[in-house]
C-alpha cells in the first residue's frame, strides 16, 4: 500500500514537471520611442531663440545687427524709423549701412591683434570665446547682417490666422500630412492674401509663379496663389511631395524654400539635415534657405502659444459666404451694382481675382466660382448675372511708344477717347509719355451682352488698328523733369535718372520683330525678355515646347539668356494671341511689384571676379533681373566683367504689404 501511494506521488510530480507553466503575463514589447516629426538640434538652438526674439521682442523700430552664420552672435541694436513712408525707407537704409560700417571696422580692429579698449569692443570681444584668433574676427567682419524686428507683423498674422487655421488643419489632415505644417505661412507671409515677394512669389503660401503653375491657376485674370482655401491645398501637395523625396520633414519643409532638387543634392552629399546645416554650400543655399526650418520651429512655438508671448488676442473669425459658379465672362462692376455690392468687398472675397478684373481691364472669367456675401443666395446672383452675360474676355491691346507719338494721335490711331488713354495709364494732366513707354489702350468699359451683341461692336473690338495718322509736334521725352509730390500708386513705377528725373518702368518690346517664311509656316522673331522661357513661348503657342526647342537647334535642359534670338512657329491654335498673352505676362509682373513695393533711391555696384547675374540679384542685392536690367540698358548684363559699374534700384515694401520673414538683407 506504501509503495503504491509512493508510486502515485512521483507519478503526479513528474506529471507537474512536464505541464506548461500557468499563462504568465506577456512581457511588453518595448515601444520604440516616438519620431519627433520636427526634431530641434542642438546646432539651430540658437537660431531658434534668434528668431522667437525677432518674432516676439524686437518691433519694426528696431534692426538687430548680427552673424550671418552664428545668430548668437548679436552685437547690438539699431534704431529705425518705423513709419511706412519713402523718407523712413531712405533714413533707415543709411542707418543700417552706417552701422554695419561700425562694426566691420571694430572687428578689422580686432583682427589686427588690437586689445579691446571700449564697452563696445570688450562687448563684441566676448562673443568670441577665451581665446579668439585674429581669423575669426576678420570672418566676422564681411558676415554682417541686420534683421528689422517682426513683433507687430507677427502678431498681426496670428490674429489673422484665427479665420483661417481650423480650415487649413483640416486639409491637411485629410491630405495626411502634420497639422502643425499650418503654422508655415506665419514665416512665409503672415497669413496676408496679399503679400508678395520681390522676386515674385505670391499669397500666403508665396509660390512662385513657375511652382504654383504646378498646381493652380495663374495669369493675368486669375492668380490662385492668392486664394487661401486653393494655395493651401497646393502647398499639401507640395509638401507632401518633398516629405516623399526626402523621408524627413526638417528636409521637406527646407526644400518649400530652397527647392526638392536642391535639398535632395544637399542630402546625397551629407545625408542629415545637421550635417546640411553646418558644412552644405552652394550658389542658392543662403540665408533664407538655411534659416528656413528653425523659422518655422520659432514661429509653431510663438503660434501656439501666443497668449505667453502676446497676452490674449482677438483672433480673426471665420467668414461665411455662398458661392455662384460663372456661365459667362461678367463686368465686376456691374455685377456689383446688381447685388448691392461694392467692389472692395467683392475683391476681399475673392482674392484670386486680380486688379484688372475691378478696374474694368478684364472681365470676371467664364466658369469662375463666385465667393459673395452670406445674405446673398446663389439663385439670387445667378438671376442678376444673367442678362450681363458677355460671351468672350475683354482682350487686352496696347502701344509701344515710338519718336513722334502724342497721346492725342494715339488715341486716334486706336479710334479710344484721350480721357480714357490718359486714366487707363496714369498719364497725369500733362499727358506726357516716353520713347518705349507701353500703353495700356482701353477697351470699351463692356460689350453688349452675348445674346444680342451686335456685329459692328465685335468688329470695334477685334479689328486691326487703321495706319497711324501725320503724329502732331512730338510731346516724348527721353528725359522727363522732376515729378511732382504724387501718391506712392502713381509713382510707384518710376526710376530715378542719372540726372535726377524720373522715368516709368515699363515692359520690354514685347511685338515681334519680324516674320520669316519657314519650311512649312511662318515664322516670328523675337528677342527673349527676362524671365521668359521656352515654356512660356509653348504655352502662349498652344504648342509643345519640343518644337520651339528643335526649331531653333536648342539642347533639353538648357536655359535661354536674355536678348536672345528665338523663332517660333506662328500657326499654332494661339499664334494670334501670342503677343496679346505676353504683354499681360510682364504686365502682371510689373503691376504685382509695385503693388508691393516702392524705389527708394539708387546704389552702384562694382562687378567682382567670380559675380554672375543670377548671384548678384538673388543674393547680393536680391533686387529681381527684369528691374536690374531697366537700370542698365546699355549693359550686356548676361556678359559681366570685374571693373564694370551696375546701377541698382534700392527697393522697399510700400507699407501695404506684409513681407516674408526673412525679407531683410546684408548690407
Amino acid at each position: 500500500m506504501i509503495l503504491k501511494r509512493i508510486a502515485i506521488f512521483v507519478i503526479a510530480i513528474a506529471g507537474l514537471i512536464h505541464l506548461p507553466c500557468p499563462p504568465c503575463p506577456a512581457a511588453t514589447p518595448a515601444r520604440p520611442p516616438a519620431v519627433e516629426e520636427f526634431p530641434v538640434y542642438g546646432v539651430i538652438r540658437p537660431n531658434i531663440a534668434f528668431w522667437t526674439d525677432i518674432f516676439t521682442k524686437h518691433s519694426k523700430s528696431e534692426g538687430v545687427i548680427h552673424d550671418v552664420r552664428d545668430l548668437s552672435k548679436r552685437y547690438g541694436l539699431v534704431k529705425l524709423n518705423p513709419a511706412d513712408t519713402r523718407k523712413a525707407a531712405s533714413q533707415n537704409r543709411k542707418k543700417k549701412k552706417k552701422a554695419i560700417k561700425k562694426y566691420k571696422n571694430l572687428l578689422l580692429k580686432l583682427s589686427r591683434g588690437v586689445p579691446p579698449s571700449s564697452p563696445m569692443e570688450k562687448k563684441v570681444a566676448a562673443l568670441f570665446g577665451k581665446h579668439p584668433k585674429p581669423s575669426h574676427f576678420k570672418r566676422a567682419a564681411y558676415n554682417l547682417r541686420i534683421q528689422t524686428g517682426l513683433k507687430e507683423q507677427f502678431k498681426e498674422g496670428i490674429i489673422r490666422s484665427g479665420a483661417l487655421v481650423n480650415e487649413f488643419k483640416r486639409i491637411f489632415k485629410a491630405s495626411g500630412l502634420p497639422q502643425d505644417l499650418v503654422y508655415l505661412p506665419c514665416v512665409e507671409s503672415s497669413f496676408n492674401p496679399a503679400a508678395y515677394s520681390k522676386f515674385g512669389a505670391a499669397g500666403i503660401w508665396q509660390f512662385t509663379r513657375g511652382t504654383g503653375k504646378r498646381y493652380m491657376d495663374i495669369g493675368y485674370v486669375v492668380d490662385e496663389r492668392r486664394d487661401p482655401v486653393i494655395a493651401t491645398r497646393g502647398a499639401a501637395q507640395l509638401l507632401k511631395k518633398n516629405y516623399g523625396e526626402l523621408k524627413s520633414w526638417p528636409l521637406a519643409i527646407t526644400a518649400y524654400n530652397h527647392g526638392l532638387a536642391g535639398m535632395k543634392r544637399a542630402q546625397k552629399k551629407h545625408r542629415t539635415y545637421p550635417k546640411i546645416y553646418t558644412s552644405y554650400t552652394s550658389r542658392s543655399f543662403k540665408f533664407a534657405s538655411r534659416n528656413f526650418y528653425a523659422e518655422f520651429l520659432a514661429a509653431r512655438e510663438v503660434a501656439k502659444n501666443h497668449t505667453k508671448y502676446f497676452g490674449r488676442l482677438a483672433l480673426d473669425r471665420p467668414a461665411r459666404h455662398s458661392r455662384f459658379k460663372t456661365k459667362g465672362f461678367l463686368p465686376a462692376e456691374e455685377l456689383a451694382r446688381k447685388l448691392g455690392l461694392d467692389i472692395p468687398t467683392l475683391r476681399k472675397l475673392n482674392p484670386a481675382l486680380r486688379k484688372p478684373v475691378f478696374d474694368g481691364r478684364k472681365y470676371i472669367p467664364k466658369g469662375y466660382t463666385l465667393r459673395l456675401p452670406e445674405g446673398i443666395a446663389a439663385e439670387a446672383a445667378a438671376q442678376a448675372a444673367a442678362a450681363i452675360y458677355l460671351n468672350k474676355q475683354k482682350p487686352s491691346r496696347f502701344h509701344r511708344v515710338a519718336r513722334g507719338d502724342t497721346a492725342g494721335s494715339i488715341a486716334r490711331t486706336h479710334r479710344v477717347p484721350l480721357k480714357d488713354l490718359i486714366i487707363a495709364n496714369g498719364l497725369g494732366r500733362r499727358a506726357t509719355i516716353y520713347i518705349g513707354q507701353t500703353l495700356r489702350i482701353p477697351v470699351g468699359s463692356r460689350g453688349e451682352p452675348a445674346a444680342v451683341k451686335t456685329a459692328a461692336v465685335k468688329a470695334a473690338v477685334s479689328a486691326p488698328s487703321p495706319p497711324a495718322p501725320k503724329p502732331e509736334p512730338a510731346k516724348v521725352l527721353k528725359k522727363e523733369p522732376p515729378a511732382p509730390r504724387e501718391t506712392a500708386a502713381e509713382t510707384a513705377s518710376a526710376i530715378p535718372a542719372p540726372d535726377g528725373a524720373e522715368r516709368p518702368v515699363v515692359t520690354a518690346d514685347l511685338k515681334i520683330k519680324k516674320t520669316i517664311q519657314g519650311k512649312k509656316s511662318m515664322l516670328g522673331v523675337i528677342h527673349a525678355a527676362p524671365g521668359e522661357t521656352l515654356g512660356h513661348y509653348a504655352d502662349w503657342l498652344g504648342i509643345a515646347t519640343a518644337r520651339i526647342r528643335k526649331l531653333n537647334g536648342l539642347t533639353y535642359g538648357r536655359p535661354i539668356s536674355m536678348g536672345q534670338t528665338i523663332k517660333l512657329p506662328l500657326a499654332g491654335p494661339d499664334a494670334d494671341q501670342f503677343e496679346e498673352k505676353r504683354y499681360e505676362f510682364h504686365q502682371e509682373i510689373l503691376e504685382d511689384f509695385f503693388d508691393s513695393f516702392f524705389i527708394s533711391g539708387t546704389g552702384k555696384y562694382e562687378i567682382k571676379p567670380g559675380d554672375t547675374i543670377w548671384d548678384l540679384c538673388e543674393n547680393q542685392l536680391e533686387i529681381p533681373l527684369w528691374l536690374l536690367e531697366k537700370y542698365n540698358p546699355a549693359m550686356d548684363i548676361n556678359r559681366l566683367m570685374p571693373g564694370q559699374t551696375l546701377v541698382y534700384p534700392e527697393v522697399s515694401p510700400n507699407g501695404v504689404q506684409v513681407q516674408p520673414m526673412d525679407s531683410d538683407i546684408r548690407i
